[in-house]
């Protein structure tokens, strides 16, 4: 009853944590059953980090109900808006995303996981006020260069700081929890842009970073990193937070075991420690998973959205059609999030891509019947809708939160900023790239090139899904690390 009095008084030395005393070995029952720590502390730190990666689902959601009616009207507080601009009111996000990610890859390193959110949350806020009450173009596209800076934060602390918090049996699961998220974040945007006008739905935006800075404050630092910092002490504490006081022995053995597979490394690696096959691996399959997932074609499939519905002949409102996707979005994360740890990361992978492939092929199938032959198209309306729809629930289901995961996962502690650094400015530079110039590739490939395209490099992706990707289910940091120097 004192320990729990302790926690609730926070008369601990850091927010919501218990400081353990040296003396103190909380004995633990001898009927022999096998003890799983608590684990509603991992799902509310969890919990909380992802009210981040909300907050960028927010970013990324807001120029579907919120671009249209700018090119409609062709201002709004004074602003003047052409396609051009809205082209990069649309991608400055992912560019900030992607300069975000060096600075990001930095701070977790510096100033720990829990620190690097922390501070994105006030610019994030100041980010939405600015594009809410710009006065000018470049006011806007600052404002949205700032919520994609600050959000794009935590697509690299988010699925490290969740492998790192929790247990073996349900990292997946709280790492998958950030794709969720994301596109909960996004699905509120849509459904609120569809009510509110642009300059509501960007302060109402503005409160979810808030909210998280509350809630992030509580929350403990990883275990993980504050052992590669020497704070063994800390460490511990973390632990005994996260498990719960009553589950000493085994949080000192695990302790023990993140000891040994992290040590002290407060240096940065060196060239040669880099070029080890421990790094440089895991590195690789992080980056191929992320081009792979670019490459995928989200943003050509997104943005031909609206037509799609109206092919299918469903005459349904663009803010709805939207609105629709993003519950398909949603279902089908949670379905990924619920058998991650019963399929595994790489079987979600390898039928994502089969189901990405074959909805694309599909999909360039019909833009090609419609744009060479469309008297013939007139009775395939059906065809977009279904490849859409088997489309979106295949992304959401592996391809799109997967690779985040794995981020977290295959990174060796010593090399983890760097490889999550590189692995997210790569993904948002890839994601800048595509929406800003999607509409040029169709220039110069036709639509249904771009989809065909996108349906091929979706095939490689799953021939390098069942080559390379390994799977880590149900397995530590450390057994995953030492895969990777036996092969």
């Amino acid at each position: 009853m004192n320990r729990i009095l302790n926690l609730l008084s926070g008369s601990s030395p850091r927010p919501g944590y218990y400081r353990l005393e040296a003396d103190e070995s909380p004995s633990l029952s001898t009927s022999g059953q096998k003890f799983a720590a608590r684990k509603f502390p991992q799902y509310l730190a969890t919990f909380v980090a992802n009210i981040g990666a909300f907050a960028l689902g927010n970013a990324l959601g807001w120029t579907s109900p919120s671009l249209p009616n700018i090119e409609e009207r062709g201002d709004f507080n004074n602003l003047q808006a052409n396609s051009d601009l809205a082209t990069w009111i649309g991608s400055m996000t992912p560019l900030g995303c992607f300069f975000s990610g060096f600075v990001a890859g930095f701070l977790v390193e510096k100033i720990g996981r829990r620190w690097t959110m922390l501070v994105m949350a006030l610019p994030f806020v100041g980010g939405w006020l600015i594009i809410s009450f710009a006065p000018t173009p470049t006011w806007m596209l600052a404002g949205r260069f700032l919520t994609g800076f600050c959000g794009g934060a935590f697509t690299l602390t988010v699925p490290v700081y969740a492998s790192e918090i929790s247990e073996d049996s349900i990292r997946g699961v709280l790492s998958n929890l950030m794709g969720l998220a994301i596109n909960g974040g996004i699905f509120f945007t849509y459904v609120v842009g569809s009510l509110v006008p642009w300059t509501t739905s960007s302060l109402i935006c503005a409160f979810f970073p808030a909210i998280f800075a509350v809630g992030m404050y509580f929350m403990p630092e990883t275990p993980v990193y504050l052992t590669s910092k020497g704070r063994v002490n800390d460490a511990l504490e973390s632990l005994m937070w996260l498990r719960g006081a009553d589950y000493y022995d085994q949080v000192k053995d695990e302790l023990k075991s993140i000891e040994a597979s992290v040590g002290n490394v407060s240096k940065s690696p060196t060239l040669k420690e880099l070029l080890q096959p421990s790094v440089l691996k895991p590195g690789v399959i992080c980056l191929m998973l992320m081009f792979f997932q670019q490459f995928g074609g989200i943003n050509a499939v997104t943005f031909y959205s609206v037509d799609i519905f109206k092919d299918a002949g469903t005459n349904i409102d663009d803010n709805l059609s939207a609105i629709i996707l993003g519950v398909v979005q949603v279902t089908f994360v949670i379905v990924s999030t619920m058998v991650i740890e019963r399929l595994g990361r790489r079987i979600l992978l390898i039928l994502s891509e089969v189901g990405i492939s074959i909805s694309l092929l599909a999909l360039g199938t019909y833009f090609f019947i419609k744009e060479q032959y469309p008297e013939q198209a007139t009775g395939l309306g059906w065809l977009p809708l279904t490849s859409l729809m088997a489309y979106v629930l295949s992304f959401n289901f592996g391809l799109g939160p997967v690779p985040w995961t794995l981020m977290g996962e295959l990174s060796p502690p010593h090399a983890k900023g760097l490889i999550s650094s590189l692995t997210t400015a790569f993904s948002w530079g890839l994601g800048f790239i595509i929406t800003k110039f999607f509409k040029d590739m169709t220039i110069a490939l036709t639509t249904y090139g771009c989809y065909w395209f996108f349906s091929a490099c979706s095939f490689a992706g799953l021939v390098y899904c069942i080559i390379f990707v390994p799977e880590t289910k149900g397995k530590s940091s450390v057994e995953i690390q030492e895969s990777f120097k036996k092969h």
